[in-house]
């Protein structure tokens, strides 16, 4: 039940493997659920909570109307996040200034919906404040919790998870199969060793086995996974022989908490050395992540020497080339501290060192290459190819990124312990670096560990805690480090090496005084190929879980597993940290190139894959402004990805983490002067139009200052939008005649010329110079279509559809608003959608459609709830939709409107805009209009015999009878009625029912 990871959508969890009885445990959540609005499933860790509370969940979703939603906390570390996650999850769109847990409240104050909070251990004193604000401030919105510990709340109802129930191995097993843990371990070993199932003859074993587990499911999933190389009665003896080291001797001593460390530790032995490596470093990746995220964390040898590669930021001076915005083609200029490193022809084959520990001041000494220049470290990966001049390209502004120097060399810090000393290394004759050796906390002396010619890493000697002595590692033929066995100083156990599934020797693991096994403290070097074979491996031992992502595959770690996986990585000094800033650094690569490329095509495709990441781009910001020297980084990403911020509708969560990054870097650089503005667009998305105005008025004079007119052209398209949010309407005409006039910047984001000309087009429209308004998108849409752009190309569509309304060419106007709203939905872009919605009903009311745009209408109003019901007070939007309301109703008929809207205000997302997107019937003039019809879901005439039975109030027994079928057979009709219509419940089938007649 523990090691099935649910999928990060904001649905219920897709369960992918089976779910095993806990008849009992539902049926009490549900009548918990019915009674009180707070429940919380309390549990060890790998007890099943979270599988269990999608189970009730999915019980019970027909109460809700407004539907269940599900917060994944556990990739989130940061409290002030809490109401943001929940707020996405329900698929709100604040834009208010209000604070986040007050605005969340009031956009749900009136619906009846279920919120299921996974993982809130870590974070119970947010979600504790989450749980009492929804209690206190709404009627209808009741919260599962899943968390270890009580939230503490005097409203809360507590649910106990319990292990699964465990017959006696030496009593009766007449009616052993009936119980759920050996159902569960049957059920998993089945899907390794195909046909395995419980028999007389291995009863007694796994019935012992499971209860040496205490009934842990997760515990119960990692043995059943052994079952590929061993069977029950060696998983049974081998896992005794685990349990001795904690119990000494005693398996029945075992606390729960402790069986299932001891279940997990025994998995992480029989790993091979590169699988426990890589599982410690995947530690530090919060959520999913895929295969090159995985490598790029992993793949690094990394020690701490080498934890500065690849960051693109260089803590000592040097070269960039001189030049507006630091473009090359200028005079070549030093750089100081924190600044960024650009690419320039004069800085190939330069080699910059990392400080000296306990140098002054973090002095670092320079080595010159051929050319005598220095240069920064060589990233991990390649860089992107970067235009040799000045000028405007599609991704904007050249990234600032390091001088790949292959073959550089990187000399770790002399370091003093307690009087121990550590000889420097020594590079090998084939270019391969001697790693430092280890030095005793106690004094001791260790002597040095050598690399192989060929390029692999040996690990240096690992010292016992208690101040025991280890000899230096062997390296195998194949580059394997073969481990000696620890000898504690204390007289402790020396434990044998294990054999892995594949049959190689990993290193035999060291018993800390705590009884957990480890293998030394020294990092294993990793190549690409290995880190994929050790997801491979991992994945197989169900470590990793897979599951399907934008792109390709994903993985995810349990919580269990990720928290054992920090724990070793935090045995070896500065790994932890090495490992963060290799995910951060990865995380910044990512976001730069997705900027690069947004104004182009696979815009969708970069919005779904950052989505994905969300989690880890939360892990990487929060260690740059949390990690001294790190705050600059941090300052990157958070501007860097203005556009996920803006166009994806997450302003709140961008501000929060740009004022972060702001107050850790207030040195006049370009990354404050684009984080400035950036701040002061989502401050203006979020109506708190004063400090957006402050703080793009500062990006403006510091982009000015330090001569970058890339950025101070984009501070200006936010002071002009500001004009224009402010219905200053002949002061934005006038600023953004001047900007599309000036034409492109070099260096300047090509999203932001067409935005320019977006909001030019947008000023002329309100005044009533459609012609005008026609001229300047055309040229706006050339720019979008030659590019493959679909975001501004949405907003020029919608720009266009208004322009026509203007001059009443209303079959135009219509076909420019439909473009726009497939483009919108193709990048998510909810307020784009409603507003595109809003104008589609005034468009149809003007085209006699009268009930099509009442469902629109309603459609809208139900998008707008997830924003600002009120459509943030502008007169022009509520004056349109008002207007169309009353036409509408005037003339349907209050009934038939009512009805009409209530049915748009039932369709998701994806069917409201395919039913905006369909072409309604064109009454002839004077002839009533036809009845309604449903072109953008169709049921099969079963279905549609079910949906009407439905609607007459049956029950599934009763439809069953009634149509002379099975009732699992009605019910399957119903479920598939409800997931076409995208329902959540009956009578929304029976409304719907009803506007079709």
């Amino acid at each position: 039940m523990g090691g099935s990871a649910p999928r990060r959508d904001h649905q219920l969890p897709v369960e992918t493997t089976s779910f095993v009885d806990r008849r009992g445990e539902l049926n009490e959540g549900r009548e918990l659920l019915a009674r009180a609005r707070l429940v919380t499933l309390t549990g060890p860790g790998g007890v099943g909570k979270t599988r269990l509370a999608a189970r009730i969940a999915a019980r019970v979703r027909r109460a809700f109307p407004d539907g269940v939603r599900f917060v994944h906390l556990s990739g989130l570390h940061d409290p002030a996040l809490v109401p943001l996650a929940a707020a996405d999850a329900l698929g709100l769109h604040d834009h208010s200034a209000q604070p986040p847990l007050d605005a969340l409240v009031e956009q749900v104050r009136d619906r009846r919906l279920l919120l299921v909070v996974d993982n809130c251990e870590h974070l119970v004193g947010a979600c504790a404040r989450l749980a009492a604000a929804l209690l206190h401030g709404t009627g209808g919105v009741r919260v599962l919790a899943t968390s270890r510990h009580r939230l503490g709340l005097t409203e809360e109802h507590l649910l106990e998870v319990r292990p699964l129930p465990v017959p006696d191995p030496d009593g009766d097993l007449s009616a052993a199969e009936g119980y759920p843990a050996l159902t569960l371990f049957a059920d998993r070993a089945a899907a390794v060793v195909p046909g395995f199932r419980l028999t007389r003859g291995n009863l007694e074993s796994v019935a012992r086995l499971c209860r040496r587990l205490d009934g842990l499911p997760l515990a119960i999933e990692l043995a059943a996974v052994r079952m590929r190389v061993l069977d029950v009665d060696q998983l049974l003896d081998r896992l005794d022989d685990r349990y001795r080291f904690l119990t000494t001797g005693s398996p029945a001593a075992l606390p729960r908490h402790q069986t299932l460390r001891a279940a997990v530790a025994w998995s992480h032995d029989l790993c091979t050395g590169p699988e426990q490596s890589v599982w410690a470093r995947l530690s530090v990746l919060a959520g999913s992540f895929d295969l090159e995220t995985a490598e790029a964390v992993c793949a690094a040898g990394a020690g701490v020497g080498q934890a500065g590669r690849g960051t693109g930021l260089v803590p000592t001076q040097v070269l960039r080339p001189e030049g507006p915005a630091g473009h090359a083609g200028g005079a070549v200029r030093g750089v100081t501290s924190g600044e960024c490193a650009r690419p320039a022809q004069a800085l190939a084959a330069t080699v910059t060192l990392p400080p000296l520990a306990g140098a002054p001041g973090g002095a670092v000494p320079s080595v010159p290459g051929p050319a005598g220049a220095l240069a920064p470290l060589p990233a991990s990966r390649p860089d992107p190819p970067v235009a040799s001049h000045p000028g405007v390209s599609p991704g904007g502004p050249a990234p600032p990124h390091p001088v790949p120097c292959p073959g550089a060399l990187t000399l770790p810090p002399v370091v003093s312990g307690q009087g121990g000393v550590m000889a420097p290394p020594v590079g090998s004759g084939q270019g391969g670096v001697i790693a430092s050796p280890a030095v005793s906390g106690q004094g001791g002396v260790i002597a040095p560990t050598v690399v192989s010619g060929q390029g692999g890493a040996i690990a240096p000697p690992a010292v016992s805690d208690l101040g025991g002595v280890i000899a230096s590692p062997a390296v195998s033929d194949l580059g394997g480090v073969i481990a000696p066995p620890v000898v504690s100083g204390q007289g402790g156990v020396i434990a044998p090496p294990a054999v892995s599934d594949r049959g190689s020797i990993t290193a035999p693991p060291a018993v800390d005084a705590a009884g957990d096994r480890h293998a030394g403290t020294a990092p294993v070097g990793l190549r690409t190929d290995d880190v994929l074979d050790a997801v491979a491996g991992l994945v197989d031992k169900s470590v990793l879980g897979r599951e399907p992502g934008p792109g390709g595959v994903r993985y995810r770690m349990l919580d269990t597993l990720r928290q054992y996986g920090l724990e070793r990585l935090r045995r070896t000094a500065g790994e932890e940290d090495a490992a963060r800033r290799r995910q951060r650094d990865w995380m910044l690569r990512r976001v730069e190139d997705c900027e690069r490329g947004w104004f182009g095509p696979g815009q969708p495709e970069t919005v779904a894959l950052l989505r994905a990441d969300r989690d880890n781009l939360r892990a990487a910001l929060d260690f740059s402004l949390s990690t001294p020297g790190e705050a600059l980084a941090g300052l990157r990403i958070a501007g860097a990805l203005w556009f996920y911020w803006h166009a994806c509708g997450a302003p709140r969560e961008g501000l929060y983490w740009l004022d972060r990054a702001l107050a850790a870097n207030p040195e006049p650089t370009r990354e404050r002067a684009r984080g400035l503005w950036v701040a002061g667009l989502l401050a203006a998305a979020t109506q708190d139009f004063p400090r957006g105005r402050r703080h793009a008025g500062d990006a403006l004079a510091l982009a000015r200052a330090l001569g970058d007119a890339a950025e101070a052209a984009h501070a200006e398209y936010v002071i002009g939008v500001l004009k224009l949010f402010g219905d200053d309407l002949p002061g934005a005409l006038q600023h953004f005649e001047a900007t599309v006039a000036r034409g492109p910047v070099p260096g300047q984001h090509l999203s932001f010329v067409g935005l320019d000309q977006v909001e030019l087009a947008c000023a002329l429209g309100f005044l009533g110079e459609a012609d005008r308004a026609v001229k300047v998108c055309e040229d706006a849409l050339a720019l979008c279509e030659r590019h493959g752009e679909q975001w501004v190309r949405s907003y020029v569509l919608r720009m266009l559809a208004l322009a026509h309304t203007v001059r009443r060419d209303w079959p135009l106007a219509e076909r420019h608003a439909r473009d726009a709203l497939r483009l919108k939905l193709a990048v998510h872009d909810v307020i784009g959608i409603a507003l595109t919605l809003d104008l589609l009903a005034s468009i149809a009311v003007e085209r006699d459609a009268h009930r099509h745009a009442a469902v629109l209408l309603g459609g809208a109003d139900r998008v707008w709830t997830d924003i600002d019901a009120a459509r943030w007070g502008a007169r022009t939007l509520t004056s349109v939709r008002r207007d169309t309301e009353e036409r509408a109703r005037l003339a349907l008929g209050p009934d038939a409107f009512e009805r009409a809207h209530r049915r748009g205000a039932a369709l998701g997302l994806a069917e409201l805009v395919a039913q905006a997107l369909q072409e309604p019937a064109r009454p002839r003039p004077g002839a009533p209009e036809a009845p309604y019809e449903d072109t953008a879901v169709r049921l099969t005439r079963r279905e549609t015999e079910v949906a009407r039975l439905v609607a007459e109030g049956l029950g599934n027994q009763q439809i069953a009878d009634r149509l002379v079928i099975a009732r699992r057979t009605a019910e399957g009709h119903v479920e598939r009625i409800l997931s076409k219509l995208g329902f959540s419940n009956r009578s929304q089938i029976a409304a719907w029912v009803t506007a079709q007649r």
